[in-house]
């Protein structure tokens, strides 16, 4: 038996135990802990009302269930739960970070920011990780909000456990306000393969400031990277799972043959030019595919658009392969499946008559992941060279006339290959995203149709179908 298995068997015993005494505090928080343990957070809710109902003042219901609401998007009701709790006097700092979160997530970013801020300053009660996610989650709320002076901030996800990250022995940290002119800067990668796409936009700004730099990538995205950073050596490393772990004795050789003088993350990338404006400026566009690879895609494409004549091309993402996976963490899955677009709703945009004439989709998901994300019935083109790593998919996109895709990877290397993109998202979306209005403070390329009522996709379609129409 796993320790899966049992407990299952000590969910669906508590549960029976529960209906002969509903009135049983102890058996709702055995329950809730169990879903908790089995990281299946989002089913908190019923069992932490049931529990409340009883006129409970047990502040752990009251967190269970606020951050279940969190997880489905739900942050007004999240902030009003967290907001009628009774104190946590032994950890207040605790309190105001995941209440300031609540209220991020909810639009309410001035009073975020204040009690983030709060939440960082160390106090008797605080430990390492909440100060750090403390002042993690302070950065994204001024990003969201616009304010470039947040990447400082927000480097400090390298340390709140939220992400792998590697520090090279014997090699200093970036400061985050030195000079980099004459120095030789190795950047070590971490996060999704978006952050990479939309970070590595940086490059450009230490090597105008007369850096050096190496950086690290994914395999995945190693082809991709190095065609799209000529003047800097980029290195194929296993993306980092561990906080702080060294580097990969492969590449080793490879990185003291450089000799940096200092290393950063990508998440310091930014910093440097943040620090030397008080307005939001733009990623700029650089991505592009290996020129053998655009040799490909390009025959692809005169052939396609010879079997549908007059129409645009247009590229289609639409699922967030996280959210089949039972193995990642209910903030994972919940995160992807609020980002993904329902099979459903992408087949009435493909099949919208005033669309249909005027617009040949293409698929750009990865074979394997097509198979969990579903196909519409409705006739969706695919990239028959193959799309297999991220260099067949910039290749693919290279060629096309637009690209409709949900917060993912995809959606950032269309935005920083500079293509037309348009991007669905949720009421609480990334940071990059901004979270009003059409257009982002930070991707000039993108174009955004926003959720106004969590997980109600159809005025989106709406939107969608005369964004493409317009093409």
């Amino acid at each position: 038996m796993t320790p899966t298995n049992d407990l299952e068997r000590q969910l669906r015993n508590a549960c029976v135990r529960h209906e002969h005494e509903p009135h049983n505090l102890a058996i709702l928080r055995e329950i809730c802990d169990v879903l908790i343990t089995l990281e299946r957070e989002d089913e908190l809710i019923d069992w932490a009302d049931r529990a409340l109902a009883l006129g409970t003042q047990d502040h752990h219901f009251f967190a269970v269930r606020a951050f279940a609401l969190d997880l489905l998007g739900r942050h007004a009701e999240a902030v009003e739960t967290r907001t009628r709790a009774p104190s946590m006097a032994d950890n207040p700092a605790l309190a105001q970070l995941r209440l300031g979160y609540s209220l991020m997530m909810a639009g309410h970013f001035a009073h975020a920011i204040q009690l983030l801020d709060e939440a960082r300053q160390p106090v008797a009660t605080s430990t390492p990780n909440v100060l750090a996610t403390a002042e993690q989650l302070l950065g994204e709320a001024m990003l969201k909000a616009g304010d470039p002076r947040g990447f400082k901030h927000w480097t400090r996800r390298n340390d709140s456990g939220d992400a792998g990250s590697y520090r090279p022995a014997g090699i200093p940290a970036w400061d985050g306000e030195s000079d980099p002119r004459g120095r030789r800067v190795l950047v070590v990668h971490q996060l999704g393969f978006g952050d990479n796409f939309l970070l590595g936009a940086c490059v450009a700004d230490w090597r105008a400031a007369g850096a050096q730099v190496m950086i690290t990538c994914d395999p995945q995205i190693h082809a991709l990277m190095q065609a799209s950073l000529p003047d800097c050596e980029v290195v194929s490393a296993a993306r980092p799972l561990q906080t702080h772990g060294p580097l990969p004795d492969a590449v080793r050789a490879r990185v003291e043959a450089f000799a940096p003088h200092l290393y950063a993350t990508l998440l310091h990338l930014p910093v440097l030019r943040a620090a030397q404006t008080t307005c939001p400026y733009r990623f700029e566009a650089y991505l592009r595919a290996p020129p053998a690879k655009r040799q490909i895609a390009a025959a692809w494409a005169r052939q396609l658009r010879a079997q549908h004549r007059g129409k645009k091309l247009v590229g289609l993402f639409w699922d967030c392969g996280q959210r089949h996976l039972s193995n990642v963490g209910s903030s994972m899955r919940c995160w992807a499946a609020r980002r993904s677009l329902p099979l459903d709703a992408l087949n009435r945009l493909v099949t919208d008559p005033a669309l249909t004439g005027r617009i040949c989709f293409v698929n750009l998901h990865h074979p394997l992941a097509e198979a969990a994300a579903g196909m519409p019935p409705a006739t969706v083109e695919r990239y028959l060279p193959g799309i297999h790593l991220f260099d067949d998919t910039a290749a693919c996109i290279g060629e096309l006339d637009a690209v409709f895709a949900v917060d993912s990877a995809v959606a950032n290397l269309a935005a920083m290959m500079g293509k037309l993109t348009c991007v669905p998202v949720n009421t609480s979306g990334d940071w990059r995203w901004g979270h009003s209005g059409s257009t982002s403070n930070w991707i000039e390329s993108a174009t955004l149709l926003r959720q106004t009522r969590e997980g109600d996709w159809d005025p989106v379609v709406r939107d969608a179908a005369a964004w493409l129409a317009a093409l």
